[in-house]
């Protein structure tokens, strides 16, 4: 793991309130997040993946901390990779996202067979190269006529998840978890997660699981 400073190379806004932050070169593999430090200190998760071949994370800016993120000229101090890698079964998958996991379906796209269906509450502003729809409406009406998959990765909303998974069924459906955690490292436990085999941790376990495992 490495604990070191960041330079931004590009801030591209992808709708209202969120933002794609593209970094210079870092290792880390499929799955994997990154622990960024705001102005006060406080560490932020972010899945990372790519855009515009190089490494990248979406950012919602929710407050201060975030904003702090997409709009610091300074470079950011992170310490990264963190979690497990995550390698989908054989068949083709459909990725099913929020517009804060687009670069990991950008990843997953570029290494495995893959559709990617994105739906996003506001329009979008930014051209991108997948399947959107915009409101609920729209993006109900996509997920419910979704052909067959050999396997499902969704990452975003509770509300977003609970829906996608009332309307498949698949033995290999595969949720992103976003919870709290202070470390990133299994130190504090803030992110526990009880499963069919006991108290998992979204940063050492995760933060991708088996949807039959929870």
């Amino acid at each position: 793991m490495e604990n070191t400073y960041l330079t931004k190379k590009d801030v591209i806004k992808l709708n209202k309130d969120t933002y794609i932050v593209t970094f210079e070169n870092i290792k880390f593999e499929l799955g994997q997040f990154i622990m960024i430090e705001t102005k006060n200190l406080v560490r932020k998760p972010f899945i990372l993946g790519t855009w515009n071949n190089h490494p990248a994370i979406s950012v919602q800016i929710k407050g201060k901390g975030t904003e702090y993120i997409v709009k610091t000229q300074n470079n950011i101090k992170a310490h990264f990779p963190l979690g497990k890698k995550f390698i989908p079964p054989s068949g083709k998958g459909m990725v099913i996202i929020s517009p804060t996991c687009i670069t990991l379906a950008n990843l997953i796209t570029k290494e495995y067979n893959c559709d990617v269906l994105v739906g996003s509450k506001t329009p979008l502003e930014y051209k991108i190269p997948f399947e959107f729809a915009t409101g609920d409406v729209e993006f109900a009406n996509k997920v419910e006529k979704l052909k067959k998959y050999d396997w499902y990765l969704i990452s975003g909303s509770k509300a977003m998840e609970n829906f996608v998974l009332s309307k498949i069924e698949s033995n290999n459906i595969y949720v992103s978890l976003e919870e709290y955690m202070g470390c990133g490292i299994g130190a504090c436990k803030s992110c526990a997660v009880f499963t069919k085999n006991g108290v998992k941790h979204i940063c050492t376990d995760g933060p991708i699981f088996r949807r039959d495992e929870l």
